[in-house]
């Protein structure tokens, strides 16, 4: 009685345990997760994704009321520093980050593998109200690159700028995509700093 008793208490347990991948969650369906600003950037179990960083250089702009001498006031819209980052995204999933007051979603579109040419699509979003809570869509920019590196992080090598306006025709958001211009690791965020004379 007492063998059959261990044998059902067996039989449960190793029951239990095989029931356990039914529960689990599909290679590279995140759609249930809550991937916060980095999307997934630091996961680390099971993570096989293939990685692109993708430096951008983000000019975001202020109103200004300006006087003349004949005291007319005029609006304007003066470029603030330069900001670089460095997104880490996935190169077959659609990955959102967000910056400043900025929600920058990339969404992958092609990828030849032999060629290691890579193309994107990338959405920038205005974020506002008390928490955030609130985008307006400021545009998009497609970039197609090459990758560099190996194995699962690769460096995306493009160059390319877009200009986005607001509603009233005035400057908002300058995004420049520029290789060389070395963004640092990760997802930091660096101001560029004027050139010593």
């Amino acid at each position: 009685m007492r063998m059959v008793s261990t044998l059902l208490k067996a039989f449960l347990v190793i029951g239990s345990f095989a029931a356990f991948p039914l529960m689990a969650v599909e290679k590279g369906n995140l759609s249930g997760f809550n991937t916060g600003d980095s999307s997934f950037t630091e996961m680390r179990a099971e993570d096989d994704a293939v990685r692109v960083k993708v430096p951008l250089k983000m000019t975001l702009f202020e109103q200004i009321i300006v006087k003349n001498q004949d005291g007319i006031r005029r609006i304007e819209h003066k470029p603030l520093t330069p900001i670089r980052y460095n997104f880490k995204a996935t190169i077959d999933r659609t990955n959102h980050f967000y910056v400043s007051d900025y929600h920058v979603e990339t969404v992958p579109v092609k990828w030849e593998h032999d060629s290691k040419e890579w193309t994107l699509t990338v959405h920038f979003y205005k974020r506002f109200g008390d928490g955030q809570e609130l985008e307006e869509s400021v545009g998009s920019m497609d970039i197609k690159g090459k990758l560099e590196g190996s194995q699962k992080l690769y460096t995306l090598k493009a160059r390319g700028q877009q200009s986005f306006k607001n509603k009233q025709g005035f400057p908002q958001l300058v995004v420049e995509i520029d290789s060389k211009a070395g963004a640092e690791k990760g997802n930091i965020a660096r101001r560029d700093a004027p050139v010593a004379q």
